[in-house]
């Protein structure tokens, strides 16, 4: 799959556009990430980005990429991990682009998911415990009402006895 590269200097489809029909008129070559040019007719324009006043070949990512807290993620297998809680965790990776497309940094990353009737949630940290830790904060934010008004019931039924 190809990925809006974020170095790219055309911001909207319709301007790029333009330009790649313009630059075909004129010639233009487009560079690959091995070092190869072609022209630039022979590459459709979903698979070109303008980028330091170049046209560049975008490679294909083999990968599903995520975003998860605004990074761009992409998540490797489950972990095995049994706990009390429901979340999942997974191995993940950051996602960095170069002028050709994404490049996949080492899976060091882990990512917990938790999936309720109005969503799936997730987070990320370096350990299983910091994934839990920024996942439960966030639910505990998304549901902090529901969990006080609880709390509150429970404590104000047992102040009485």
């Amino acid at each position: 799959m190809i990925y809006k590269n974020p170095l790219a200097v055309y911001a909207t489809p319709n301007e790029k556009i333009t330009k790649y029909t313009e630059s075909c008129h004129a010639g233009a070559m487009a560079h690959c990430s091995d070092g190869q040019t072609v022209r630039l007719t022979d590459v459709s324009p979903e698979h070109v980005e303008f980028i330091g006043g170049l046209w560049r070949v975008q490679n294909d990512c083999d990968y599903k990429i995520s975003t998860i807290r605004k990074r761009m993620m992409i998540l490797g297998p489950r972990i095995p991990h049994n706990e009390k809680t429901f979340f999942e965790y997974y191995r993940a990776a950051f996602v960095g682009f170069n002028c050709y497309g994404p490049i996949i940094n080492a899976f060091d990353m882990i990512v917990a998911k938790y999936t309720t009737d109005h969503g799936t949630y997730w987070a990320y940290g370096r350990t299983i415990a910091d994934a839990r830790a920024y996942l439960g904060i966030k639910l505990y934010d998304q549901y902090m009402n529901l969990i006080h008004s609880v709390a509150c019931k429970n404590a104000r039924g047992n102040s009485g006895k």
